[in-house]
């Protein structure tokens, strides 16, 4: 089955081509022959070979020592470091620390989630102390309709609490991180059991910490993002 990427219908046949060769790539893959290339694709290979010639130039592709297969290429992993910088490099070296500071305070896990289009991402994490708690890793796309994160994401206001919403046994707290001009960028999120979370009264020191964290890191934002200001 041809692997071919979605495009607008005025696009430039050659880059649809040649992106189709990049896409034939699965998850946890290596290298692959002109042969499995061709059958991914739908190319002819006379055709692959042109547009593989061009990838190499661009370091896009390498071939491997004996020349019979390719993988993909360093400047696909540059160009997917600036991608995923450019959008969260001030999350990246604000957010942590305050990650660290919940889990000291809290025992439970801290996360930091932003939007990706209908999901949310987990985009920092830092685990909880408990023995029995909500295990994520960064990275970890989770819906968007389920979730106290999720709700903060969608455009509810101040703190966001849910108990066995996303998960029978897991409950959250999140709150809303703000950049300039009240730009929402993410959701600071707290979650562990819904055991532990249930009780309202263990459950508010949690969320006047996670209120407070929010409150420090959306003035630090604001002011990294717009340092002119």
């Amino acid at each position: 089955m041809a692997v071919k990427p979605q495009a607008p219908e005025a696009g430039v046949g050659a880059v649809d081509r040649a992106l189709s060769v990049l896409f034939a790539w699965r998850p946890g893959e290596d290298a692959l022959s002109l042969a499995e290339l061709s059958r991914r694709t739908g190319l002819y290979k006379s055709t692959l070979l042109r547009l593989i010639a061009s990838l190499e130039r661009a370091r896009m592709l390498l071939r491997t020592s004996d020349g019979a297969c390719w993988r993909l290429g360093p400047a696909l992993v540059s160009l997917g470091l600036m991608a995923e910088a450019a959008p969260f490099g001030a999350l990246r070296a604000v957010v942590p620390p305050a990650l660290r500071r919940l889990v000291a305070e809290t025992g439970e896990s801290a996360s930091l989630y932003v939007r990706e289009g209908e999901t949310r991402l987990c985009l920092l994490r830092e685990e909880g102390r408990h023995a029995v708690r909500d295990q994520l890793a960064a990275g970890t796309l989770l819906p968007l309709d389920r979730g106290a994160a999720a709700r903060v994401l969608r455009g509810a206001a101040g703190l966001s609490v849910t108990l066995g919403e996303r998960d029978p046994e897991l409950a959250a707290i999140a709150a809303p991180l703000h950049g300039p001009g009240g730009a929402l960028l993410g959701a600071l999120c707290l979650s562990g059991t819904v055991t532990r979370l249930a009780d309202a009264r263990r459950r508010a020191p949690m969320e006047s910490a996670v209120l407070r964290e929010a409150a420090v890191l959306s003035a630090a934002l604001g002011a990294t993002l717009n340092p002119g200001a």
